[in-house]
């Protein structure tokens, strides 16, 4: 009877595994499927955001970089310079050489923190890439469709030619533009790394000191933060080929027990950094304050100030844009807190916010105008505004990611504007001016009216955003999947509204409203992806 039932019970646990087994790899198959469908989709709405860019841009740069970036900022330090666009030398236009702070996200290899240089068309260039015949190089090309910016001729022309993706069926656009006589003279659109420095693990943010742009302050997966003098450092590496080299920052700050996101200068008081951290604490530091020589010759500096209330990660941090002493921290445990610098190693927040959020609070942004607003990007998918003077309640929730917000800014040129970029591939700009504007259900369907417009380029999560300080409406993002982007929506995206119905009286009046009608045609909308 004993050996029966033991029988009997290592067929049913042979059953039940077999049954097991056959889960998993259905679950398995199921997991399979469904990654196979979002890819499909994700392909779709590339191509019809692809198809759309002529319409929707004033231009669109991509610029695949070797490795992702989890950062990128704009450096305000932009030059003129000079594009021959002939072959002669006989033709040549301005563009303005801008710098953008990157950094690297790789897998066992050196990592770097880096500049690059963007040569942005200046704002009274056209560009032009006809062939000598009259016609279009490739109708559906980014920057051949675009009403971007330098002047090109035939030169330029058989250069885009040159660059045609037979697969895609579009001309490669802006960044392929050569000088056309071979002497490396800057060419519109170009994207080049102009500045590595090696740096101890991945970058998770790189953000410049706004009194002194050479200075930089960065972190990665160790505790501590890094201070670099970009004056101080060659554009690359002495020895390139050999990339175990030690960093050499001119400035280590310690004060963290763990990694962290949050990092943000005084914009007011130079030299002032604070920091957010996994270990729940803010640090402040001052780098103009004495650091000390460590046993391997590095200077180091400890935190002035540690910030205690938070109960889980503290995402990110910001300064007040008035007040010198004003902090924000976000995080984890769904709470704001507004700090006040001047008290030392404070345990209990000035002001503090319980569940800001239904989610995990993953960035925070001080109005730079309007000195009572701050907004606050989360986990559940939306960004929240909020005046300083009653915190008890949120001024307005933006709603139009459709999965969490990982960064927020707000334009330099325009206090309503702000800009936020997520796990959804999108980064959307809003216009807080158009807040409670009367919608067509048509309209509606698109969007709140505070929706200006959502940038449908990346295929992959995007990091981080930013604005161009020196170029209004120029936006540069990076993603996961190692894409950088740089972009300025087309300009009747955000020209009032009143402008647009004087120009359509005007058009109508001398018979060209049919145009206009036929190109709203061209459009092509989400049905598409059926």
């Amino acid at each position: 009877m004993s050996s029966s039932s033991g029988t009997g019970q290592q067929q049913d646990s042979t059953g039940t595994s077999t049954v097991a087994a056959n889960n998993t790899s259905a679950a398995n198959s199921n997991n399979n499927v469904a990654d196979v469908l979002e890819e499909r989709l994700i392909d779709a709405e590339y191509k019809i955001w692809k198809k759309n860019t002529p319409y929707l841009y004033d231009f669109v740069m991509t610029h695949s970089l070797e490795w992702p970036s989890l950062t990128c900022q704009w450096l305000p330090n932009p030059k003129e310079t000079t594009i021959v666009a002939s072959a002669d030398g006989g033709s040549a236009s301005k563009t303005m050489e801008h710098s953008l702070l990157l950094g690297t996200h790789t897998t066992g290899e050196q990592n770097y923190l880096m500049v690059a240089s963007v040569h942005l068309p200046k704002q009274d260039a056209v560009l032009d890439y006809r062939s000598s015949s009259g016609g279009t190089t490739g109708g559906t090309g980014t920057a051949a469709a675009n009403n971007a910016t330098a002047t090109a001729t035939n030169a330029t022309s058989s250069s885009a030619l040159k660059h045609y993706d037979e697969d895609k069926k579009e001309v490669g656009g802006f960044g392929h533009s050569s000088s056309g006589n071979g002497s490396g003279t800057a060419s519109v659109g170009k994207i080049e790394i102009k500045m590595k420095i090696r740096h101890d693990g991945e970058v998770n943010r790189a953000r410049y000191m706004p009194q002194n742009h050479f200075m930089v302050a960065s972190r990665g997966p160790n505790p501590e933060l890094y201070i670099w003098d970009l004056s101080k450092h060659p554009s690359f590496p002495p020895d390139d080929t050999n990339d175990d080299g030690e960093t050499s920052p001119q400035l280590i700050l310690k004060g963290h027990d763990r990694e962290g996101y949050g990092l943000a200068w005084s914009k007011l008081t130079q030299g002032r950094l604070v920091s957010g951290s996994e270990d729940q604490t803010l640090c402040l530091w001052d780098i103009n304050g004495n650091s000390i020589s460590s046993g391997n010759g590095r200077q180091e500096q400890h935190a002035i100030s540690k910030f205690l209330g938070h109960t889980d990660v503290v995402e990110d941090v910001d300064w007040h844009h008035r007040d010198p002493n004003m902090i924000g921290s976000v995080g984890d445990d769904r709470q704001i807190m507004i700090w006040d610098s001047r008290e030392k190693n404070a345990k209990k927040a000035v002001h503090c916010v319980t569940n800001a959020h239904e989610g995990d609070i993953n960035c925070i942004a001080f109005n730079p105008v309007n000195e009572f607003v701050l907004a606050t990007g989360s986990a559940d998918k939306t960004v929240a505004l909020w005046d300083m003077r009653n915190l008890k309640s949120r001024l307005q929730t933006l709603a139009g990611h459709t999965d969490q917000v990982y960064q927020l800014e707000w334009a330099p040129f325009n206090e309503s504007i702000l800009g936020s970029c997520g796990a959804d591939r999108r980064v959307a700009v809003w216009d807080l001016s158009r807040i409670g504007t009367e919608q067509t259900p048509e309209d509606a369907e698109d969007g709140p009216p505070e929706l200006l417009f959502m940038h449908g380029g990346h295929t992959s999560k995007v990091s981080d955003l930013s604005w161009n300080a020196n170029d209004e409406w120029t936006i540069s993002s990076v993603s996961e999947d190692n894409v950088l982007q740089i972009w300025n929506m087309a300009e009747e995206i955000y020209t009032p509204e009143e402008e647009d119905e004087d120009e359509n009286e005007i058009s109508s009046s001398g018979g060209a409203g049919a145009g206009g009608a036929a190109n709203e045609d061209q459009l092509l909308g989400d049905d598409e992806l059926e």
